[in-house]
């Protein structure tokens, strides 16, 4: 029978004896264990914060979390393209990836009193970053047409990614959860993106595109960097 063959027990000791290393033969290491990626909780429409509260996926505290979530793996493609042009401020992108991070944690920890700050020395940082590429500039246009090569055009989706973050989270400072430390970064991260996308073009040797509008037309001009704010 069939059974009897698949449980023969000379060919269990074969198999034994095939298994079971000689002295001196390598080990192989063990097959690591396989995780999934998911895990089906979220299928009902709902989510976790960090705090353990369960609350619907389009709450705003998932609406601020997606769009920290676009905006750091968006920073992080305008680092690659600074990277692969050779650009000296890629550190700073990467740095600023990591207040993405701990923004985004403090986001799902909503109204938790216990919960690490953000502290204002990344705004400063900012802010100093800012002078020191500005001085490297002309004064800006009214409007910059977004493009001056790949690593400009990536800085300038970020800062519009950027904005669309600030007002995700505007709510949720307004309504105490979120400290306004998170705003102000934000607000001043967008100032600094646009800055070094300036700063991308002239070391790629670009020219800036200016949108010039009729003497009798009105635009809605750029957010242009703060100056000693």
């Amino acid at each position: 029978m069939v059974f009897k063959r698949l449980i023969n027990t000379g060919n269990i000791y074969f198999m034994r004896n095939y298994c079971t290393p000689k002295s001196g033969q390598r080990v192989p290491p063990p097959t690591p264990e396989i995780i999934e990626t998911f895990s089906r909780n979220g299928d009902n429409g709902t989510s976790k914060t960090l705090t353990g509260e369960v609350l619907p996926k389009d709450h705003n505290i998932f609406h601020a979390i997606g769009s920290t979530e676009e905006l750091l793996s968006y920073v992080g493609i305008a680092r690659e393209h600074a990277q692969e042009c050779e650009h000296e401020y890629c550190d700073k992108l990467k740095r600023i990836q990591t207040v993405i991070i701990d923004i985004s944690t403090a986001i799902s920890r909503c109204g938790d009193k216990n919960k690490k700050p953000i502290s204002s020395t990344y705004t400063k940082e900012l802010e100093e970053w800012i002078h020191h590429y500005s001085k490297q500039l002309p004064p800006p246009e009214r409007y910059i047409i977004p493009g001056g090569g790949i690593a400009a055009a990536s800085l300038h989706v970020a800062r519009a990614i950027c904005r669309k973050t600030e007002r995700t989270i505007v709510p949720l400072v307004r309504n105490g959860g979120l400290e306004q430390e998170a705003l102000i970064y934000l607000n001043r991260l967008s100032d600094f993106l646009f800055t070094i996308s300036r700063i991308a073009a002239k070391v790629d040797k670009r020219t800036e595109s200016i949108y010039i509008p009729k003497p009798d037309e009105k635009i809605q001009a750029q957010v242009l960097y703060a100056r000693g704010i």
